[in-house]
């Protein structure tokens, strides 16, 4: 009866000891990544439905003063070209190969978490203005004031406004394009000087990205009336709307690096290395595809912040004076200060606008906010 009771109860084996002692297995970073991305995308739709539901969904008007016909033209294409642009990219980098191969690669998932990053492009100035879209493209104000703190001046019809037209889909081919460009470059000087080491690879394509964002803001972008710089430093052309300050090239190319090395950086599967983990999740290729993006997202969207809104957030609160030729452009001041409201525009000698608060009128002269001034309290004798 004892050797029955000693045979139905068999010796568990060492590797069933192992994992009892281990427990269950550690979750795969590509899982905290994306657990991260869903939680950020969450808070963005709250965000863009209080802004969609709130007071500040209305246009921005440019003002009296009217863009060249030249402008116009040129301002209409942007807008009407940038969404089908953007929408071609989704389809052959997403859909198309996801109806021939049933899967999404490193591009596809790039493209993707491109598709989000909108929504951090006016965030730099929490703190301050120092940049401005041109209002004559259409609008309906911007997200900014409905951002839970949010420390720069606005009011319904008079704020920072976002061309939902145009930026949505030009985050998207311009990453794109960032991508690809610092990519190539990599590989070129990879196969170049094949015993370059990665940080000297990155650094030189940082480089680059940075001579790429002179060409697409200052050389195209600026001229052609988009939006100003107006409160950056060092800028190049300095008296002019269309100022490049160097701190944009130096921020934007830490992020255009990035998103380059996201996609040169990859694995002999063609996975980078925020993917990595992803074929040990159960489960088919939708639930993977949607871990990935989610993953990329939180990623990406990480590179802007700190790489681009963190530092600008400086200049927000440390603006440059807006140069004159933007002063005298209404389509440029969105409402927020110069010729036709009670605020002066930013500047070293200007006080930070915050809402509610007292702010300088056009005259130099304080004027008291919503929120009353603090009165002296005596000392104790």
């Amino acid at each position: 009866m004892t050797i029955e009771k000693q045979a139905l109860s068999p010796t568990p084996r060492s590797g069933d000891r192992k994992a009892a002692h281990e427990g269950p297995p550690p979750t795969k970073p590509v899982v905290i990544w994306a657990t991260l991305g869903a939680l950020l995308l969450a808070f963005e739709a709250w965000i863009i439905f209080r802004w969609v539901t709130g007071p500040f969904f209305v246009r921005v008007q440019p003002g009296p003063t009217q863009p060249p016909t030249w402008m116009k033209v040129e301002l209409i294409l942007w807008q009407s070209l940038s969404i089908p642009v953007g929408l071609a990219l989704i389809y052959w980098f997403i859909v198309r190969p996801w109806r021939r191969e049933g899967r999404v690669g490193i591009d596809g998932i790039l493209v993707a978490a491109f598709c989000s990053v909108v929504f951090q492009d006016p965030l730099s100035s929490y703190g301050g203005h120092w940049f401005a879209y041109n209002t004559w493209m259409f609008n309906r104000g911007s997200w900014v004031n409905s951002v839970p703190g949010w420390n720069s001046y606005g009011a319904p019809g008079a704020m920072l406004s976002e061309p939902v037209l145009f930026t949505w889909a030009a985050y998207i081919y311009i990453f794109v394009l960032a991508m690809f460009v610092g990519s190539a470059f990599m590989r070129k000087m990879r196969k170049r000087f094949p015993r370059v080491g990665n940080v000297s690879l990155i650094a030189t394509c940082y480089a680059v990205m940075i001579v790429f964002d002179i060409i697409l803001e200052g050389v195209i972008w600026m001229p052609l009336g988009i939006f100003h710089y107006g409160g950056g430093h060092l800028g190049i052309f300095p008296n002019t709307y269309f100022k490049w300050p160097l701190h944009e090239g130096l921020s934007i190319g830490s992020v255009f690096t990035g998103v380059a090395c996201l996609r040169f950086f990859v694995n002999d599967r063609g996975q980078s290395a925020v993917e990595r983990g992803i074929d040990e999740i159960q489960g088919g290729q939708v639930k993977k595809f949607v871990i990935r993006v989610l993953a990329m997202t939180a990623v990406v969207q990480g590179l802007m912040f700190v790489g681009y809104n963190i530092p600008n957030y400086w200049v927000g609160t440390h603006p440059a004076a807006w140069p004159k030729d933007v002063q005298e452009r209404s389509y440029f001041t969105s409402g927020l200060c110069g010729e036709g409201t009670n605020r002066a525009c930013p500047g070293p000698s200007v006080p930070l606008d915050k809402p509610g608060a007292g702010h300088v009128d056009t005259n130099g002269h304080f004027v008291t906010g919503d929120l009353p001034v603090p009165a002296v309290i005596p000392f104790k004798k």
